[in-house]
Order: structure tokens, then C-alpha cells, then sequence
């Protein structure tokens, strides 16, 4: 899409016109899932921080000035949700008594005749995505962050470069620095 396309879309949103802001929830909203499902690991709380987004959009898009660089501040906002997230998390963490109602262990029918890949696949494929999860979780915070930005959020180097302010050689050496420890981690893992 062009940067005026955008501008004019943004500039619509900002008027109140709820089908622009209907793009740019079909536009962005599948990247920023896959994002924050990425951050934290659950996809209820990626559903929810997707949620909690397009709220504080609804209520921020009007401060937004179109400068060509949307992208980068949605993504911004996002990282600060997500910042935000973990910190009420630590503050409180509290155990939830399991609830059982006598069906432990049953599966439905359409769960058990599946079209999808064999339980033995999607297994596999979890447990790909668990062991990527913990190494995310053990690299320094920045260093996920800005592999998350650029994978999942689709940040180009420049956009990077310019949410942590540095140069985009510093932003392309830190991706590239934190993959090696990411791949590392996952070749020990194996």
C-alpha cells in the first residue's frame, strides 16, 4: 500500500470512520497476533493484548501524525503493551486451583477425526515452538524484543533501527548477534 493510501486511511480513522479502522485491524491484526502470541507464549493473552491494542489505537490514533512511518509506531505501542503485560504479571502471581469436572483425559469426536496434521506432527511442531519459547526467554530482553520486532512484526531493519534509536548497522548487528545465541541455544537443545 502507498505511504498516501495509508495517510488517507489513517486520516479516516482518525474522523471516526469505523470501516478504516476495520482495515487496519485485518491489515495489522494478523501480524501483531503472531507477534504477541510470540511474546508471551499463550495465545489467550496474545488474543488479549491484540484486544487491549486496538483499544488504546481507537483512543491514540488521534495523536498519531502520518510521517510514513505507521508500521513503526504501532509495533512501538505493541512492544509497550507487551512491557506492560509481563509487569503486571510479576506483580501478581498467584496459583489458581485446577478445577476438574470428571472429564479428564476425553476428546471430543472432531478432535479425534481431525483433517489437520497427525497428532504425532502437531506434537512434533509443539514442542519446536516450546524449545523456540524458552530460548526466546533465556536471551536479554532487548535482543528478544528486537528478533520478535523483526520476525514476527515484520519491522525492516530501518524501523528497528529507529524504535530502539540507533543506527541501523547497530539494529542489523544486534539482530544478527541475537539469532546466533538463539540458534545456538536451540543446536544445544537438540
Amino acid at each position: 500500500m502507498s505511504n498516501d493510501s495509508l495517510a488517507k486511511i489513517i486520516n479516516r480513522c482518525q474522523q471516526g470512520d469505523e470501516k478504516a479502522f476495520g482495515w487496519l485491524l485485518r491489515e495489522y491484526g494478523p501480524r501483531l497476533y503472531r507477534y504477541f502470541l510470540r511474546t508471551s507464549g499463550s495465545a489467550d493473552d496474545a488474543e488479549d493484548l491484540l484486544q487491549d491494542l486496538f483499544v488504546k489505537l481507537l483512543v491514540k490514533i488521534g495523536d498519531y501524525h502520518h510521517e510514513g512511518r505507521f508500521d513503526n509506531w504501532l509495533f512501538c505501542v505493541a512492544a509497550n503493551l507487551v512491557r506492560d503485560h509481563f509487569r503486571r504479571r510479576q506483580r501478581s502471581v498467584k496459583t489458581v486451583p485446577m478445577q476438574t469436572n470428571g472429564s479428564i483425559g476425553t476428546v471430543s469426536p472432531a478432535e479425534a477425526v481431525s483433517s489437520g496434521p497427525r497428532p504425532e506432527e502437531r506434537l512434533e511442531t509443539k514442542e519446536q515452538l516450546d524449545r523456540l519459547q524458552q530460548a526466546l526467554g533465556r536471551l536479554e530482553p532487548r535482543e528478544s524484543e528486537i528478533i520478535l520486532l523483526r520476525h514476527y512484526g515484520g519491522l525492516s531493519f530501518k524501523e528497528i533501527a529507529e524504535h530502539f534509536q540507533v543506527p541501523i548497522g547497530t539494529a542489523l548487528a544486534r539482530v544478527h548477534r541475537g539469532l546466533k545465541k538463539l540458534n545456538k541455544m536451540l543446536e544445544e537443545k537438540k
